[in-house]
């Protein structure tokens, strides 16, 4: 399991709970799941930060998924 990792929301199908975020680091498509979401519900270009686990498959997916909420700079 790797911690801290940064992505990008690519889209998510509310009827289906499901969807796909990319990796910052490298561009990867990454599987997400609502149940997996930490309070909030994904919408395409949400900036999330996840830890990457593995499905019952051993296919990779977001886990532990956390909406990043940009702060204002002071003064602006």
């Amino acid at each position: 399991m790797t911690k801290n990792m940064r992505g990008t929301i690519k889209w998510y199908h509310a009827g289906k709970h499901l969807g796909f975020l990319v990796l910052d680091q490298d561009n990867r498509e990454i599987f997400i799941h609502i149940n997996d979401c930490e309070g909030f519900t994904p919408e395409t270009g949400m900036i999330v930060e996840f830890e990457l686990g593995l499905d019952r498959m051993g296919r990779p997916k977001a886990i532990r998924i956390k909406r990043v909420v940009c702060e204002r700079a002071a003064g602006a």
